[in-house]
């Protein structure tokens, strides 16, 4: 079976992605389709992870808990992250870009 070469893939950027239809992420330029919504379990465990995450943060005034949201790494790397946590202001409404949040 041929190796398949990453140099050989198309290569997209931040302004590609914004116009994609459904959930994608990008890494280092190359395109990767998620796949369907989580099943139920994930989505129990994810949800009660956020909940301790809230909990855990509710006496810092810098911190917050998110949900999935897009973190722009750089140009040609967009990734969505279940569960986060955001410490300081935040730049934009749009998406992350800070490494350290």
């Amino acid at each position: 079976m041929p190796v398949l070469d990453i140099n050989e893939l198309p290569n997209y950027c931040y302004e590609d992605y914004k116009r994609w239809e459904g959930d994608w992420e990008l890494i280092y330029g190359v395109s990767y389709a998620m796949s369907p919504a989580p099943l139920i379990k994930h989505q129990r465990i994810s949800n009660n992870i956020a909940w301790q995450l809230k909990n855990l943060l509710e006496d810092c005034s810098m911190c917050q808990a998110l949900l999935p949201v897009d973190w722009k790494i750089d140009e040609q790397t967009v990734v969505r992250p279940d569960n986060l946590v955001v410490c300081g202001e935040l730049e934009n409404d749009a998406y992350l870009i800070k490494p350290d949040t």
